[in-house]
């Protein structure tokens, strides 16, 4: 959906730092654990947490740690107040508890089991360790703080699972060689995933735009495949495995055909980032994309801070959308849902491949526009991205529901 951040490929010889997708994506090359950072605010406020990758030992003697939190994040500042904290170390079968405090579940704490550190933190039962520290100093370092914690106590957790790790955009452990994206998960989309390749790899050509192949799995829209990252003048060699919450208005294909419950569920992973949404602009956006029969992403300012967001995001493994949705949300409000009317603000086209069942397998993004092109043109991109969807669609067996 997204006016792209510039990177570039091996090809390319980017060597420049000053390229914020390629920076990430070089240091995406290094794997690091994920760790749950816990704390009780003083007053009695409810418990608080946020997921890192940041978390490393500093000092033998006096034994120190450090994290380093994003400053923009919403829940470092209650952990800064509260003086103290609790580096629970996530194992490999802990993803669903990463998810949950990635995308600030409500239920994230109640849906688990937890017990009290010294310093009053919550601790995570089968956590593979926990460290509990004391806050002694924060210092600045660009758009992130370095966190300084002296341990006062810590244990190893019952499971005999291996930690989880965090590795080009994918989870995995060290008894797995391979790499883990939550796309791993998404068997029925497999072969919908493999026949995509010829037909988008050939509009990618054709078109000099960038092709992406997305599912969901998890209340996540994850990307499968991509075609044309080198060619797309916005395009990014680490596309695949990078994911984001199925929240409205994002990603309506995958909801649109799939009934009252799954629409409910969007509407509430929303109101989760956002506190409010009207349920009738969101029914309204699915209406029409059900009535058009693909989905339109506007908003170039909205498209630039989504694409900064889900580029391996550093303080948390699944990106914060409190900056996006909102905005979206009022551009819905002020001008309707999204159309190609004004081809000055398209920033990606989306269309359906349909399994044997009539549900969305996955969904093709045609990604790359410079917001110069013309309607003519625009609609020419979404006639192709159309016919190819309906190939798929064909080469799997599947049919449109309508």
């Amino acid at each position: 959906m997204a006016q792209i951040i510039p990177a570039s490929t091996d090809q390319s010889q980017e060597t420049s730092p000053d390229n914020a997708a390629w920076f990430r994506y070089v240091l995406g090359q290094y794997p690091t654990g994920v760790t749950l950072i816990t704390a009780t605010p003083d007053g009695g406020d409810d418990p608080v947490g946020m997921v890192v990758g940041t978390f490393s030992s500093v000092s033998l003697d006096p034994p120190l740690v450090s994290f380093m939190p994003d400053v923009r994040s919403t829940s470092w500042p209650k952990i800064r107040a509260a003086g103290s904290f609790c580096a629970n170390i996530l194992t490999a079968g802990q993803q669903d508890v990463c998810r949950a405090f990635s995308r600030k579940a409500a239920d994230r704490f109640t849906a688990n089991s937890w017990a009290d550190t010294p310093s009053g933190s919550p601790r995570l039962d089968g956590a593979a360790a926990w460290v509990d520290c004391e806050i002694v100093d924060v210092i600045r370092a660009g758009d992130h703080d370095i966190v300084i914690g002296r341990v006062n106590a810590l244990g190893v957790g019952s499971s005999k699972e291996l930690p989880l790790l965090f590795l080009r955009g994918g989870y995995g452990s060290f008894s797995i060689p391979s790499i883990f994206s939550p796309a791993t998960a998404l068997t029925r989309h497999v072969k919908a995933a493999d026949a995509a390749r010829p037909e988008i790899e050939s509009l990618a050509q054709e078109l000099r735009l960038e092709v992406l192949v997305s599912g969901v799995v998890d209340d996540s829209v994850v990307v499968l495949t991509a075609a044309g990252v080198d060619s797309s003048p916005g395009g990014s060699p680490s596309r695949v495995g990078v994911s984001f919450g199925l929240a409205a208005p994002l990603a309506p294909l995958h909801v649109a055909w799939a009934g009252e419950a799954a629409e409910a569920r969007w509407i509430a992973n929303a109101r989760e980032v956002v506190g409010d949404i009207d349920p009738d602009l969101a029914h309204a956006e699915l209406a029409n994309v059900r009535r058009a029969g693909y989905a339109v992403s506007v908003d170039v300012g909205a498209a630039a801070e989504f694409e900064r967001m889900v580029q391996v995001p550093s303080d948390t493994a699944a990106p914060d959308l409190s900056g996006v949705l909102p905005r979206l949300l009022a551009h819905m409000a002020a001008s309707g849902p999204p159309s190609i009317d004004d081809p000055s603000e398209v920033t990606s086209l989306h269309a359906p491949v349909f399994d044997p069942e009539g549900r969305v397998a996955v969904t093709l993004t045609l990604n790359g526009f410079s917001g110069s092109e013309t309607a003519l043109y625009i609609a020419d991109c979404r006639d192709r991205l159309l016919t190819a969807a309906r190939a798929i669609t064909k080469e799997i067996g599947g049919h449109s529901p309508t």
